[in-house]
């Protein structure tokens, strides 16, 4: 009988201290967010890189899967896809006091917001859904279920507020970084995003596609593989290399333009033709690229002249 009690009473004490030793890591603050409704994937632990590729159509509220993902890294971050959770997210940054290239009165995020607000004579977005993060700023959840073509913005509605929306996605709760953790401040559920907000943040629509009806035919077999070349590279840019691809692209015909063998009209309306498929989207207008166009072109053929 003695035997047995002290048996018995030993089993439980040595799977309690097998029980502590295990860390939790961040799967619990993963299926807290999920619970939240939010579509989260792992980042690599202790930063803001996504820890599998293709994480927006990942991105995933089902806990079986989520397990399988910590328990494979249980100290991976967490981090909440803005467009499968139908959500956008207000990034406001605080004012660094220790960077070399700001001013000590360096404005913050939510001062901006603020400011913004009273602008348009309307009341501050809050209180939504709240998270603290590491660096002293905030990051405001909104429900954007109503404005789907919302996408990522950096500084557009003010400085040191950034926004993710489709394509976007936000560091969740309790995630931890090296130099602190991000914390819920409100945790209320997200409010629906203002429509002044959506307003200021919704993208022109697009306009009426630039029609070429003289297209370059140039008998020059070099020329036209010029123009064939330099016209595929504008078509294929990405977002953020649009600027510097279209001006490059000007830079190259104007040189040919500069030496008398293709036409300032080929030139523009072949650049005009493939610039036309970015316009209205993420705000690249028309005046930007016939800007830019133009900047090229003069540019070059100034150059090449000068030189001759």
């Amino acid at each position: 009988m003695t035997r047995a009690r002290s048996a018995d009473a030993r089993t439980p004490v040595r799977t309690g201290r097998r029980a502590s030793r295990k860390p939790a890591g961040m799967l619990p603050a993963a299926l807290a967010n999920a619970e939240r409704g939010f579509h989260i994937f792992p980042l690599h632990a202790y930063s803001k890189i996504p820890a599998i590729t293709d994480w927006e159509s990942q991105a995933s509220r089902d806990p079986d899967l989520i397990r399988e993902w910590w328990t494979r890294g249980p100290a991976l971050n967490v981090a909440v896809a803005c467009g499968p959770s139908r959500l956008l997210v207000l990034d406001l940054d605080a004012a660094s006091r220790h960077a070399a290239t700001e001013p000590p009165t360096a404005r913050e995020g939510r001062d901006s917001l603020a400011e913004l607000a009273v602008r348009h004579r309307q009341p501050m977005p809050v209180p939504t859904f709240c998270v603290a993060t590491p660096s002293g700023g905030y990051h405001l959840y909104y429900r954007a279920d109503r404005f789907p073509q919302l996408r990522n913005t950096i500084g557009l509605l003010g400085p040191r507020i950034d926004t993710r929306a489709q394509g976007g996605y936000v560091v969740a709760a309790d995630s931890r970084l090296r130099h602190g953790h991000y914390q819920v401040l409100d945790p209320r559920e997200p409010i629906g995003l203002p429509a002044w907000l959506a307003a200021l943040m919704t993208p022109p629509p697009p306009t009426e596609p630039i029609r070429c009806e003289n297209r370059p035919h140039h008998p020059d077999a070099y020329v036209q593989a010029a123009v064939a070349n330099q016209t595929a590279r504008v078509r294929a840019a990405s977002t953020g290399t649009r600027h510097r691809t279209l001006l490059l692209a000007a830079n190259s015909l104007g040189r040919l333009v500069g030496q008398g063998i293709l036409t300032r009209h080929d030139a523009q309306a072949a650049l005009y033709d493939a610039a036309a498929t970015h316009i209205g989207i993420e705000r690249f207008t028309h005046a930007e690229a016939e800007r830019t166009i133009g900047d090229g072109l003069d540019y070059a053929a100034q150059r090449t002249t000068s030189l001759a």
